[in-house]
């Protein structure tokens, strides 16, 4: 019997090894496991019940106890490493050596974590394969903050938990903060950042369109209607209105921003009272203007309200001739911008471009009213100018005639800030104000192209005083390749195959000598 009892003890230790390693692969107990383990264990006993002697034997022999002391060794230095790991867990310190700052969070993102009041969940609904990314989003979060806290949830697992969060698809993650909820079917910083914004915020702002003068339709789908901007609005969790200033006291009183888009008649006094009225008291507007050259009537520009925060709509048509416009078909009555200032509207574009067709330029007048703070953040390029003359429009053959014509890089999107203090200003708050030259680069048919849509919407936010709101463009990471010619190929193929292999055999043979 003692003859079987070695084969038995190294079949036991397989079957208990095997219940182990299929128990971790996958992570729940079956009868496979418990019956591997169950037979490894039994096996096992019997090894050790006909082989005690020689095992006591062994225990009290010299090379049982040097091995026993390798062993505690080896425990010892196991166990300090496993500290070492846990304190670092504790007190996490990590670098993103990247140039682009691929895996680090942005200074938005920051600053929506660090002023949080109370502890914020999310709960994020996705099965174990495919968790990967977002979790190493969530831990950058994390660390930024205690209360930030999140944990995964598989749906098929836990599917109770999953209809009480209203959770209805895969890849779903859930915010939470207090009584507020928010759910993003994306794993990007800045759907989350966004998502968290929507839940800490106090109450819901809304944005009013203005209607009865020719303006865009915020409801309408058709090509030139805003149907893409409201979506986009009401995504960032804003409520979007329409108001006539005709039939109203004035603008209305939960107005955060008020948007005149394209309009093609003239305000009445009593209309234009009511935007001067809302402005001076903190108010905040966009103004999407058009060029009026081509048209039978002028089309209105505002001139007499803009004039108080510095900005002079120009009465022309911004050809650009740099050629950009014409990589998407377009021709030069559609000016292509390609470069931004470092306003908080565009500072994050990078070399993104946006497209205005059909627009006039814009002026910043060099006497600005007092306590007003006026800056262009998009410009045509320096290969366009605005033309003055209709009937070279209406002909095809257009020149620069500078003047009256203006030469490029001309200002196409304006911001300008005016001082609570200024005269005339008797609100508790500045107000602001975003112009654009254009109405048609927000529409439906040219929301999408490149930033257009991320310009409007970053211009409502910064309206809004929800910077924090603002596009976060994706960090790709950079092309920093390594070009050798044929000589460094050599030298490289020298180094690596001959100087470093005779390099490492001759350290060998030197230590080797030594030693004789």
């Amino acid at each position: 019997m003692k003859k079987y009892s070695s084969y038995a003890g190294a079949f036991g230790l397989l079957l208990v090894a095997a219940g182990l390693l299929s128990y971790l692969v996958r992570t729940v107990w079956q009868w496979q496991e418990i019956v591997s383990l169950s037979v490894g264990g039994a096996l096992l006993l019997f090894y050790l019940v006909f082989n005690a002697k020689e095992l006591i034997g062994f225990v009290s022999s010299r090379g049982a106890l040097q091995t026993a002391n390798a062993v505690v060794m080896s425990i010892l230095v196991i166990g300090l490493l496993a500290l070492a790991n846990y304190l670092a867990s504790k007190h996490a310190w990590r670098k993103d050596t990247t140039a682009s700052g691929q895996f680090s969070l942005s200074d938005q993102t920051k600053k929506v974590l660090t002023a949080l009041k109370t502890d914020l969940s999310v709960t994020a609904f996705y099965r174990v394969d495919e968790k990967a990314k977002l979790a190493d989003l969530l831990n950058e979060y994390a660390s930024v903050t205690p209360k930030f806290k999140y944990e995964f949830v598989d749906p098929d697992k836990k599917p109770e938990l999953a209809r009480t969060k209203g959770v209805t698809a895969y890849n779903t993650t859930v915010v939470a903060y207090g009584v507020q909820s928010e759910k993003i079917t994306t794993a990007t910083e800045e759907d989350l950042t966004n998502a968290i914004i929507k839940v800490t915020r106090d109450k819901k702002k809304k944005i009013y369109f203005t209607t009865n003068h020719g303006e865009k339709a915020v409801d309408s789908e058709e090509r030139l209607g805003l149907s893409a901007a409201q979506k986009a609005i009401t995504a960032k969790n804003y409520d979007v209105g329409s108001v006539s200033l005709i039939d109203t006291a004035g603008v209305p009183a939960d107005c955060s921003v008020l948007v005149i888009a394209g309009a093609q008649t003239d305000f009445l006094p009593p209309e234009l009272q009511k935007v001067k009225k809302y402005l001076d008291n903190g108010g905040a507007a966009m103004f999407l203007l058009d060029a009026g050259l081509m048209t039978s009537t002028p089309v209105p520009t505002f001139s007499e309200l803009l004039k108080d925060y510095g900005i002079q709509p120009d009465n022309d048509m911004v050809l650009d001739f740099s050629g950009i416009g014409q990589l998407f078909g377009a021709g030069p009555d559609m000016p292509v911008v390609a470069s931004y200032s470092k306003h908080a509207i565009t500072e994050k574009f990078g070399s993104f471009m946006t497209a205005y067709p059909s627009a006039r330029s814009l002026t910043v007048m060099s006497e600005k009213p007092a306590g007003v703070t006026v800056e262009a953040f998009a410009s045509s390029s320096g290969n366009s100018w605005g033309e003055s003359n209709p009937e070279e429009l209406r002909s095809g053959r257009v020149q620069p005639n500078v003047p009256p014509d203006h030469q490029g890089p001309l200002p196409l999107g304006v911001a300008a800030t005016k001082s609570a203090a200024a005269d005339g200003a008797n609100g508790a708050k500045n107000s602001r104000v975003v112009v654009f030259g254009d109405s048609d680069f927000a529409a439906n048919y040219l929301f999408g192209f490149q930033k257009n849509g991320d310009l409007f919407m970053n211009a409502v936010s910064w309206l809004a005083e929800e910077e924090d709101l603002i596009a976060i463009p994706a960090k790709n990471p950079e092309d920093r390749r390594l070009n050798m010619n044929a000589s460094s190929t050599k030298v490289v193929m020298l180094v690596s195959l001959f100087l470093l292999p005779l390099a490492a055999f001759g350290t060998a043979i030197a230590v080797y000598v030594k030693r004789k």
